[in-house]
């Protein structure tokens, strides 16, 4: 019986051009005979994590294009071409700061309505909407050639994680009684995709059949569950968190002054977003560890509380071996950004640049989305795949 395997993008904002590094190294760099071995069948993603994913589906019929494809996306990013700073938006801010709806309009681009946030993403939406073959993802499952692509969202009102799927539908769906984790099936469209991509505060929420709908990543930022309870037997898993040894250097760091509120708007990113993965990969290592023993009382057990049991699900992450953080601030160092882009935008950009240190480029890491930047992400990321390609060929082998 073939394995099913997954694809898991996590969320990270602009942090996900390092995705589509990796994902470009392993479609086009890897030795000929595992590239025609390699498919996903089942594609899982959060936050930015579901544009990639989205993204990617759309070509999963023609992945010889893939990599470079969604690389090329990334590089052609501008920042006044993600999200505006104008007089509307100054003057929308006591809207958002008391509650206002705000920018509560229907959205003609997404079919759904945008709800407050500190920036106008209409260009983000539009991008959304252009740059993903949407027909093609029914197609490639209708044909087979995916089994199911879900992107998650957190429910506003109740605080849950929703799954939205769309798959083949000729089994039938099992998910466990988790109640934190409601899957619904849908045609996914531009609104999915932004629900699960709208980070709290700095972009809006949006509103779907009624339901206010904000980033995924608040409670599932590493969709591992519902790529198992998809049907997969194993997950390809690109996380944007650096290695261990590198966070372990930045928590080294003396604050000497009360941290700014970039410093602090960049922890509360990373704990929202990052820091959960290297719990949801040790999770898994246990429950791998319970079934490897065979112990069928165990199994019987986890069942009827779950709904589903366990089996031995294998594994492989990228990561990243720099902090992309300090990668952030160093490329808005560099100068000339913020004089390209111009307008408030790029006076923002600019006193940023005068002001931020590795102590507060975490926040800007989530928010730089930008080609420069991107670029030094996207070599990041096909680095750190070229650095374990043994262990890349021999899973996919």
């Amino acid at each position: 019986m073939a394995l099913s395997t997954a694809l898991i993008l996590s969320g990270g904002g602009a942090r996900g051009a390092y995705e589509a590094g990796v994902l470009k190294y392993i479609r086009e760099e890897l030795p000929p005979r595992v590239r025609a071995q390699m498919h996903f069948e089942i594609i899982c993603g959060t936050s930015v994590g579901a544009v990639n994913s989205c993204f990617f589906a759309a070509l999963n019929h023609m992945p010889d294009i893939q990599g470079e494809a969604i690389a090329q996306m990334w590089k052609g990013l501008r920042i006044d071409g993600i999200y505006q700073i104008g007089w509307r938006e100054l003057f929308n801010l006591p809207k958002f700061l008391f509650g206002s709806r705000g920018r509560g309009e229907l959205d003609d681009v997404i079919g759904a309505s945008r709800l407050g946030g500190l920036f106008n993403t209409s260009p983000l939406e539009d991008l959304v909407r252009r740059q993903v073959r949407w027909n093609n993802i029914q197609s490639n499952i209708a044909s087979g050639d995916i089994k199911a692509l879900a992107l998650t969202a957190t429910h506003v009102p109740t605080g849950t994680t929703h799954v939205f799927i769309q798959r083949s539908k000729q089994e039938e769906l099992i998910w466990s009684t988790d109640s934190q984790v409601l899957p619904f099936e849908v045609q996914l469209g531009p609104s999915h995709c932004l629900a699960s991509a709208a980070i709290p505060w700095i972009f809006p929420a949006v509103e779907i059949d009624g339901e206010v709908y904000c980033d995924g990543g608040l409670k599932l930022n590493t969709p591992i569950s519902p790529a198992l309870r998809l049907g997969a037997d194993r997950l390809f898993l690109i996380s944007l968190r650096a290695e261990s040894s590198v966070t372990e250097a930045r928590k080294q760091m003396r604050i000497d002054r009360y941290p700014s509120a970039l410093f602090l708007l960049g922890k509360i990113l990373n704990a929202l977003m990052l820091d959960k993965t290297d719990y949801d990969l040790k999770r898994l290592e246990r429950f791998n560890a319970l079934v490897d023993l065979e112990n069928t009382t165990i199994n019987q057990k986890m069942k009827h509380l779950r709904g589903v049991s366990y089996r031995h699900v294998d594994n492989l992450v990228v990561r990243p071996s720099e902090d992309l953080g300090i990668l952030a601030s160093r490329r808005l160092r560099m100068g000339g950004l913020a004089e390209r882009v111009g307008g408030i935008v790029g006076r923002l950009l600019s006193r940023m640049a005068e002001s931020v240190d590795d102590q507060g480029a975490d926040a800007l890491s989530y928010l730089l989305f930008d080609g420069e930047y991107a670029n030094d992400l996207i070599e990041l990321g096909m680095h750190d795949a070229d650095a374990q390609r043994q262990k890349i060929i021999e899973f996919f082998s």
